[in-house]
């Protein structure tokens, strides 16, 4: 449990880089320091219903520093474009080249995961087909930097493996860290783009049980996820505190 604490910590550090080098894309003069409180301030909205609240408080706070609205739209965009886009990527790469854990997985086989992955794919693109006179342009900004390749990646390797660390102690054969990475890069992706679970809920750790399956009972592998879950949760208030503390201080000095 411990290193999947320090694992998730390290992916919420490799998160605020990512939003750091989006900003800095698009001449958004911030330090990382402000990142670090911006992001993972907000972050803590995205458990409101609804879904836009964390952007919705970016928005407000980058806008109040003096930002013009089309860049910080877009920094916002391309940065989670990255995430998302690199999370499908990632999955459809690492889950098919585990050949052997992909087919194995009965009860989500490749007639479940390949109609997800499509649709996921149409819900994030489509917009841009009706308005593909604009959007090519538009999509070569989005497109990351070379620099940002290694964060994402970093993302996506620490995150998952948070879960396969948990998995050890439970499993007699334990599924190749490949997979578990790939699974939890599509769960992700996944619970981002349903709009009526907030941060993900509930579909991120469905998605996780039924890639589990073949490798532990139904109830080891809702116990595991919800376990992650928690971690995640509570890494996230653990770096959100941290923000805060400085500032009481100073009220206090």
């Amino acid at each position: 449990l411990l290193a999947a604490a320090v694992l998730v910590l390290a992916g919420k550090l490799c998160l605020v880089t990512n939003m750091f080098l989006a900003a800095k894309q698009f001449n958004m003069l911030l330090g990382w320091k402000d990142c670090y409180c911006i992001y993972n301030l907000t972050q803590l909205a995205k458990y409101i219903p609804g879904s836009i609240w964390q952007f919705i408080g970016r928005f407000s706070i980058l806008y109040e520093r003096g930002f013009a609205k089309s860049i910080i739209r877009n920094s916002i965009l391309a940065e989670h474009f990255w995430i998302v886009g690199s999370a499908l990527f990632i999955s459809c790469v690492l889950i098919f080249s585990s050949i052997q854990d992909f087919f194995s997985t009965k009860l989500v086989g490749i007639s479940i995961w390949m109609p997800n992955i499509i649709v996921i794919t149409l819900i994030l693109i489509l917009p841009f087909i009706f308005i593909r006179h604009r959007v090519y342009r538009w999509l070569l900004i989005m497109l990351p930097p070379l620099q940002v390749i290694p964060i994402l990646i970093l993302i996506w390797f620490f995150l998952g493996s948070s879960l396969w660390v948990t998995l050890e102690p439970f499993t007699i054969s334990s599924p190749s860290i490949l997979y578990i990475i790939g699974l939890y890069c599509f769960a992700y992706a996944a619970g981002f783009v349903v709009p009526f679970a907030p941060a993900g809920i509930g579909i991120r750790e469905a998605i996780l049980t039924f890639g589990l399956m073949p490798y532990i009972t139904v109830d080891v592998a809702v116990l595991l996820v919800t376990v992650n879950r928690a971690i995640y949760f509570l890494i996230e208030l653990a770096v959100a505190l941290f923000c805060l503390s400085p500032k009481k201080n100073k009220v206090e000095s």
